[in-house]
């Protein structure tokens, strides 16, 4: 699937770009908590998780930021009834 350029789509639709290895952020070598869960990558802390026995923080790999950024966009578009281009 692929979306139409930023300029292209209305203003409240021009999301930033997902994290990126070495953009700035934060990156450490660990873990990727999401799909791929690799061990001994460059991962981003994205947020925390609680369970019904504890809780922990959550790292991701830039291509899983990525698939995870593309996923919640897809279900926004739905959700907001933009076509997909």
């Amino acid at each position: 699937m692929t979306f139409a350029p930023a300029v292209a789509r209305p203003w409240g639709d021009a999301w930033p770009l997902a994290a990126q290895t070495d953009d700035d952020n934060q990156w450490v070598t660990g873990t990727c908590w999401l799909y791929c869960r690799r061990e001994g990558v460059r991962v981003l802390w994205i947020g925390s998780v609680t369970t019904p026995g504890t809780t922990g923080d959550v790292y991701a790999c830039g291509p899983c930021v990525a698939e995870l950024d593309h996923m919640a966009r897809v279900q926004a578009h739905a959700r907001d009834g933009i076509p997909h281009s």
